[in-house]
């Protein structure tokens, strides 16, 4: 399903300056801890899917205030200056006059020009939310849904007080090809390295925690630079947005089976977020169901709490809604019976109305095939198992299912 929220009209903010302001410099509840205090969300638009924000604060009483406008090529906007503090009001100095925003515990709401927040329907989506410390340890991949596409990964590993960072692509089933290697320091929740050696001269990159925390971004902090690290696969270039999307036992890319939904409605933008009452095999199964999606409408997954109307809960289970999320073995949810049995021991096959379900207990999953693929026959009723040979080889899966903070496997 295509999620699309219908924006109104962000205002141009024309405000009055305002006199005995104070920085906002170790005054709470902004507090910086030896670095910058980063808030980002997604702003609504009138003619756009949504103007991505990201503000900076420094210590020092300056600011980096960034819009990138959605589906608008280049439409990318950025000023800086001074920003102060009366009471619970911040106030960025723009050159059209100042934009203010109320100050909570890791929230910024910003505010009309009579310096009042929203009380629409849009109301939720004039927040943006502090980052919180991004754990960059772990593997990435550029997002496509295309099997035949190039594959573009980015490993981290941390080395002592630094970070070894890795850059591959691979074409199809074809071999992987190192394309950069190197050492990257953290500083301000960021990492920075150089790419080039003694003999060319040195581009300096960052890799910071991409808009929506699902990944991170990889940028040249020199706008224009760096085309010496295009590979020769589709013209791609190792800048852009790479996404954790490796699948195991209690984990899936950037969220565990210690997660709260608290936790993913703090990190991630609410117009990625839609909540949706899901729905189980008996009449009253009702569930919790908060759809993630890419910043371009894509379904990725869906998080389900156990019990329905708190978001202190740690998610139970996982749906896997897109291909792009894959096991340490490949196995992902566009994947076949051959392929999941010739990866793992499937430990059990149980029926459901409509389904077959194979459960494997070394990743906590659960597969899911149609009945209407399988070979007659396929209900032992002697011993009432199913008949594993009747199941097709190239039977695909039709649901992906992770199961967290449950003693057993659905």
């Amino acid at each position: 399903m295509t999620k699309k929220i219908s924006f109104l009209l962000l205002c141009v903010f024309a405000l009055c300056q305002c006199t005995e302001k104070k920085t906002v410099v170790d005054q709470q509840p902004l507090t910086f801890s030896g670095g910058n205090a980063v808030y980002k969300g997604t702003l609504p638009c009138a003619d756009c899917a949504g103007i991505e924000a990201t503000l900076t604060l420094k210590p020092d009483g300056s600011y980096v205030y960034a819009r990138r406008y959605l589906q608008r090529e280049g439409a990318r906007f950025s000023s800086a200056g001074k920003y102060s503090i009366d009471r619970d009001i911040l106030s960025l100095e723009e050159d059209s006059g100042l934009v203010s925003f109320s100050v909570a515990e890791d929230t910024l709401t910003l505010l009309g020009s009579d310096k009042r927040p929203s009380d629409g329907e849009l109301a939720p989506y004039y927040r943006l939310k502090r980052e919180r410390t991004f754990h960059y340890a772990g593997s990435y991949k550029a997002y496509s849904e295309k099997a035949d596409s190039c594959a573009q990964t980015l490993t981290i590993v941390p080395e002592g007080e630094d970070y070894h960072v890795e850059f591959s692509i691979s074409k199809g089933s074809g071999q992987e090809r190192q394309l950069f290697s190197g050492t990257a320091r953290l500083a301000d929740n960021r990492l920075y390295f150089d790419i080039g050696d003694d003999t060319q001269t040195k581009t300096p990159m960052y890799i910071a925690p991409s808009h929506d925390n699902l990944g991170v971004e990889v940028g040249s902090q020199k706008p224009g630079e760096g085309g010496q690290m295009r590979p020769a696969c589709d013209g791609l270039s190792l800048t852009g947005e790479y996404l954790k999307n490796t699948i195991a036992a209690g984990r899936l890319g950037v969220f565990t089976s210690t997660t709260t939904i608290a936790e993913v409605l703090q990190a991630l933008p609410l117009a990625q977020i839609e909540k949706k009452v899901g729905r189980g095999e008996f009449k009253d199964d009702l569930y919790d169901d908060y759809q993630i999606y890419t910043r371009d409408n894509r379904h990725l997954l869906t998080l389900t709490p156990k019990e329905t109307g708190s978001v202190q809960q740690k998610i139970d289970r996982v749906l896997v809604k897109s291909p792009f999320f894959a096991t340490a073995k490949g196995i992902h949810c566009g994947s076949t019976y051959h392929d999941i049995k010739k990866a793992y021991t499937i430990t059990r096959v149980e029926p459901t109305r409509e389904h077959i379900v194979l459960v494997v207990d070394e990743i906590q999953a659960s597969f899911t095939i149609p009945k209407t693929v399988l070979r007659k026959g396929w209900w032992n009723a002697r011993t009432k198992t199913v008949d594993q040979s009747k199941i097709p080889d190239d039977a695909q899966v039709e649901s992906f299912i992770l199961w967290w903070n449950r003693s057993s496997v659905q």
